[in-house]
């Protein structure tokens, strides 16, 4: 089941983005986005202090291959932030 934070509104991010085709896919390298993904994070993690959200992005961004779907690296995102 996806992570409530993907059934939230991401427009803003799909508008950022270069090409509207990337728009389903989580770059590691633009550091907006990451920035993006903590901020969205954050409300579902409040405990969890911004630096271990973006240790949980890094670790993800070595274990899920470019192109990173969104579905797919939210949940290996989510996954260690819940463990």
């Amino acid at each position: 089941m996806a992570h409530p934070v993907l059934n939230e509104d991401w427009s803003d991010y799909d508008n950022k983005k270069k090409k509207k085709e990337d728009r389903l896919f989580f770059s590691c390298e633009e550091q907006w986005e990451v920035d993006y993904l903590v901020k969205k994070l954050k409300r579902y993690y409040p405990a969890k202090t911004e630096t271990q959200i973006r240790s949980a992005i890094e670790s993800c961004c070595r274990t899920v291959r470019a192109p990173r779907p969104r579905t797919e690296f939210v949940a290996c995102v989510t996954s260690r932030l819940d463990s």
